[in-house]
């Protein structure tokens, strides 16, 4: 596994501020590089630069692989493709602010869809705080006016964007049923192989159309980041940081990432701040605070084990 020597909240820090900075540059490149373009280098050059890292633990999953390798697929499916590379076209109709805020809300869905796949118990104050972020993603699609809500009236983007983060939280289930003999590399090889086949279709289909890359140092830059910064570097930090800090501890981390896209948007891309942009970050952070805060456990020696040994 690619590994970082830094402090792991300088590692959170890093990786969240990379993921804000996707959304910015993906929003920045519009009209210089087709939506699915930027997805196929996306995943297609990290699934390169990974490879020659991963290649002995794939040939020791061969069996792994036989067995599971539709599973394995359909989180390639889900990640790398709907939950990321769709995000880039959401990106040519509504902001990238938008899209740092909704991202946040990804803990609520996941949630949700533990609940309904896996059957996992949603606790009363769980319920209550998927209730609030909810409202608070509401608040974003709507732009803050629930007239439009009755009207029907909503940014496509940003209905994408949402769609997006369901897919992003189904590709957490899909990778939970995966077995744990599984060697990581392995399946962040797989996943970016398969997500890059998943766009080429889709490039073809933008060519065909006449969308090409345009010469300019924007596009350039562009794809230079997605290739190398969100799926490679980025990853890195954040799973290491969770390796170190925990799941609970890291998923905080995340509310940085409206901060950084906010930001980052008002310096380069000129978005504004609204005040349903505020109204809808607060109540996503509330509900995903109270979503997955941890069930009490009794304070025994054996817990205590139990819990230590889940996290190892």
């Amino acid at each position: 596994m690619l590994r970082v020597s830094i402090n792991p909240h300088l590692a959170m820090v890093i990786a969240t501020f990379i993921f804000a900075a996707n959304y910015v540059v993906g929003r920045a490149v519009v009209g210089h590089v087709p939506a699915f373009h930027m997805g196929f280098v996306r995943w297609g050059v990290a699934a390169i630069v990974i490879l020659p890292f991963a290649w002995a633990h794939i040939r020791n999953d061969m069996a792994l692989l036989r067995t599971h390798g539709p599973l394995l697929a359909l989180a390639g499916v889900l990640m790398p493709f709907l939950g990321a590379g769709v995000s880039y076209y959401a990106l040519v109709s509504t902001l990238a602010l938008n899209a740092g805020i909704v991202q946040t809300s990804l803990p609520i869905f996941t949630v949700l869809l533990a609940w309904l796949i896996l059957g996992e118990r949603l606790r009363t104050v769980q319920a209550v705080g998927v209730a609030v972020a909810v409202t608070g993603v509401l608040a974003i699609v709507f732009r803050g006016e629930p007239a439009k809500l009755m009207e029907l009236r909503f940014n496509v983007g940003d209905i994408i964007l949402v769609g997006c983060n369901l897919a992003l939280a189904s590709y957490s289930i899909a990778i939970r049923r995966l077995p744990k003999t599984f060697h990581p590399m392995t399946v962040l090889t797989g996943v970016f192989a398969v997500g890059a086949l998943c766009h080429a279709p889709f490039v073809a289909a933008e060519i065909a159309g006449g969308a090409f890359v345009q010469p300019t140092m924007t596009a350039l830059i562009g794809l230079l980041f997605v290739a190398l910064l969100p799926s490679i570097v980025a990853i890195a930090f954040w799973n290491d940081g969770i390796t170190r800090l925990g799941v609970n501890r890291s998923g905080f981390y995340m509310y940085l990432v409206p901060i950084f896209s906010a930001t980052l948007a008002a310096l380069f891309l000129d978005e504004r701040i609204e005040a349903y942009h505020l109204v809808g970050c607060v109540l996503i952070v509330v509900g995903v605070t109270l979503s997955t805060r941890a069930k009490p456990q009794p304070q025994s020696a054996a817990t205590g084990t139990a819990d230590g040994a889940r996290q190892s």
